[in-house]
């Protein structure tokens, strides 16, 4: 077989070691998404260029790998945001903490030191337990914990069984210990992200069939998709509607981005997209030659691609 295919018929599929490394984040202040993200949830700063950007990870240690960069929108977006407008983008991207215990203590600390503005619910989702917030620019923030893979309910090779059920916060709450100033622990990480679409069909070819990911669950009004045998690196719904424009770089979700092993996997999807007429965009002149590239959804909506 050449290596400029995939095999007769052969359904292509991303490196199942592939997972969501960060995004960025159109913000109105930088100060204020900083207040946030480093007092509230407790995301230390790693980088700062001036007041236009600056980087975050879960403890300041690695400045090679942040998981979220705010950026601050130009003042001709910020005169023209219409809030009201619905738009394909960002419904929500959810941060991973390593345990339950985890899971606790924040919630007792957001609690204890949040005003509720941001707070909006909880949900037991049968394989993850999620806490769901807002962020100053209306940004969905979901932090979860994954339940032991032994708990999940598979209903096929990929597929596994999820529902939104009431989540116990009171007990949530008894269960926080060792309690002291909040921060994010060690092995915190993106672990999805949750994007409003316009229409489900297309974006399910372009997730699974084009990119590869697996159709792992479907709840009315959204799919889910991932890599290896992951409940979901990727949702898309279309709640807001059919009718929602395209996605914008300029307010919300600049872009997420998908992390590949190796540079060989890197090459297998830029096969892949070069077959299905993708249009690729990189810093390189040649992007068989780049370490990251940059693609756009149905939806407008931009993902950048790196390898390790």
């Amino acid at each position: 077989m050449s290596d400029l295919d995939h095999g007769i018929g052969e359904a292509f599929e991303i490196s199942p070691r592939t997972n969501v490394a960060h995004v960025k984040l159109g913000v109105y202040d930088i100060q204020r998404s900083l207040d946030f993200y480093e007092q509230l949830l407790g995301f230390k700063t790693i980088g700062r260029t001036s007041d236009e950007n600056a980087f975050l990870s879960m403890d300041g240690s690695d400045h090679q790998h942040y998981l979220i960069q705010l950026s601050k929108e130009d003042e001709a977006t910020t005169d023209k945001r219409e809030r009201l407008v619905k738009r394909a983008g960002i419904f929500h991207f959810a941060i991973l903490l390593p345990n339950r215990n985890y899971l606790a203590s924040i919630f007792r600390h957001l609690t204890e030191n949040s005003d509720k503005l941001y707070f909006e619910g909880a949900a037991d989702h049968l394989v993850s337990e999620s806490l769901y917030l807002r962020d100053p620019d209306n940004n969905g923030v979901e932090i979860y914990r994954d339940k032991n893979r032994s708990e999940w309910k598979r209903i096929g090779e990929f597929q596994v069984e999820m529902s939104t059920e009431r989540l116990n916060l009171d007990q949530l709450y008894q269960e926080a210990h060792n309690f002291g100033s909040w921060r994010m622990p060690e092995n915190t990480v993106i672990g999805h992200v949750h994007l409003h679409v316009s229409n489900l069909s297309e974006s399910k070819k372009f997730y699974s069939e084009i990119l590869g990911l697996h159709h792992t669950c479907t709840f009315p009004g959204a799919y889910f998709f991932a890599a290896d045998f992951y409940h979901h690196h990727v949702a898309t719904n279309t709640w807001l509607g059919t009718d929602i424009q395209e996605a914008t770089s300029e307010e919300g979700l600049d872009y997420f981005t998908l992390k590949l092993p190796t540079k060989p996997d890197f090459g297998k999807l830029l096969r892949q997209l070069r077959s299905k007429n993708i249009e690729i965009i990189s810093d390189a002149d040649d992007n068989r030659n780049s370490n990251t590239i940059f693609i756009n959804d149905p939806d407008q909506i931009k993902i950048q691609f790196s390898h390790l």
